[in-house]
């Protein structure tokens, strides 16, 4: 993070995390509800929205190691919430011709984390 960072707001690592949790409890919206999609729909919810929340976190603490552990969880609950998207598709809830697509998106946000948790370390 440099200069230019007024806020986590500057950051396009959070702009697109946002988005894409934004995007998601969309979609989630419009799952048909019963005991088991209540359960996935709840565990997306936590993951997706932990990302970029974590990076807000993070952020602020703009310490080392502390800020890498925060940008490793948002990397981690990105990972989960692809998993249960998968699963999601998986069991019908999801249309399978959506999920190709967060799924790249979600593992381009973790390149992204990626690299900002190598340039922090360095």
């Amino acid at each position: 993070m440099g200069e230019y960072t007024k806020s986590y707001k500057d950051l396009l690592v959070w702009q697109r995390s946002h988005l894409l949790a934004k995007r998601i409890l969309e979609l989630t919206k419009t799952i048909k509800r019963d005991a088991i999609s209540a359960v996935i729909i709840g565990q997306i919810t936590r993951s997706v929205t932990s990302a970029p929340a974590n990076i807000v976190e993070g952020y602020y603490t703009r310490r080392g190691k502390q800020f890498i552990s925060y940008l490793e969880r948002s990397r981690g609950s990105l990972a989960e919430t692809d998993y249960w998207l998968f699963l999601a598709t998986d069991l019908g809830y999801i249309p399978r011709e959506t999920y190709p697509g967060l799924s790249k998106e979600i593992n381009e946000i973790i390149l992204m984390l990626s690299s900002l948790i190598h340039k922090s370390v360095n």
